[in-house]
């Protein structure tokens, strides 16, 4: 009998200490969650048209019934395969809030390319830096758009490079998002520096599939501006409603014979306190040059006279003498 009692109130004891670690609801009352302007009940099952890669909204209306310290909210989808390192999460607080007091609070959560369309929870996580907390749970579905294409990667090759008069082959890889298979996709690619465009086609990609595009050939110029330049990439499909756009960018380096030496240049230096030594042999040297060019001309010119006179005292003495013989002649 003893030994009963004994079980029995140990049975009790451990079942008051699990009731005493288990966490106590906070004293608030979640009022209401939207999800994309779009209000969530718990007894139910929300569908909902989710664009990939987007951020949502998410409004929690709280109202508190007792005074409420230190509060954290968070509200958060998981249960995909990479929810680890892509989380659809947001959180905020603290916060106080007075018995009575109603605030909305404003959060916002993207979901990624790796959520599959499928039910979720949302979760509204709220909690005090104790035990006590409350949780929503919402039960959402997510459903594709008809149609969403996305350009997923763009494989330049050269990939790191590309210079001067050198082709540029592209491929773009598109993914399918949507529920619609696509067909004729236009993929156009254009480097608005250099005037460059090219198009290609992608004849269907089924939906939640990718396709890549065929190599799209551009030749660069000889000359241009190194450094990256953007690259557009435009995918138009659903006969040309649809249009999603991407850009990325292209290392350029222009060819070896655009690059122009640098004029040389001379640089004059006056020194404040006077000319150099080099300066004053130099001058020197001018100055030294020019008596020798004025001395030159002065000799020549004086060789010039000379010839002058000597020929004026030839014809003196021609005539003097011619004279002379005239006389004789005479007597």
């Amino acid at each position: 009998m003893k030994t009963k009692i004994s079980a029995i109130l140990c049975f009790c004891l451990i079942a008051v200490l699990a009731l005493a670690a288990t966490a106590s609801a906070m004293p608030i009352t979640l009022n209401e969650v939207e999800l994309d302007e779009v209000e969530l009940r718990q007894d139910q099952v929300t569908r909902l048209d989710i664009e990939k890669n987007k951020k949502y909204d998410v409004d929690v209306l709280i109202e508190a019934e007792e005074d409420v310290d230190d509060m954290e909210i968070k509200v958060f989808v998981s249960g995909f395969e990479y929810s680890l390192t892509d989380r659809a999460e947001d959180h905020k607080g603290p916060f106080d809030m007075d018995a009575g007091e109603v605030r909305k609070f404003e959060f916002e959560i993207e979901f990624s390319d790796e959520f599959d369309t499928d039910n979720y929870l949302l979760r509204v996580f709220a909690m005090d830096r104790n035990n006590a907390e409350t949780v929503g749970r919402y039960s959402i579905t997510l459903d594709a758009p008809r149609n969403s294409l996305k350009v997923e990667d763009v494989i330049f090759y050269p990939e790191t490079k590309v210079k001067g008069s050198q082709a540029l082959m592209t491929s773009v890889r598109i993914e399918n998002n949507g529920e619609k298979t696509q067909e004729d996709i236009k993929v156009r690619l254009t480097i608005p520096d250099f005037d460059l465009a090219a198009t290609t086609y992608i004849n269907e990609i089924e939906a939640f599939d990718e396709k890549e595009t065929e190599e799209i050939y551009l030749r660069m110029p000889k000359c241009g501006t190194d450094g990256l330049h953007p690259v557009e990439i435009t995918v138009e499909y659903g006969e040309g409603h649809y249009k999603t756009t991407e850009r990325v960018y292209v290392n350029f380096e222009q060819d070896a014979s655009c690059v122009v030496p640098e004029e040389a240049t001379v640089e004059l230096i006056i020194a404040e306190d006077g000319p150099t030594t080099e300066g004053k042999a130099a001058a020197q040297e001018v100055q030294t040059s020019s008596n020798t060019a004025k001395i030159r001309k002065a000799l020549e010119i004086l060789l010039l006279v000379l010839v002058v006179l000597l020929v004026i005292i030839g014809l003196v003495i021609g005539f003097t003498r011619l004279g002379k013989s005239k006389e004789e002649d005479e007597y």
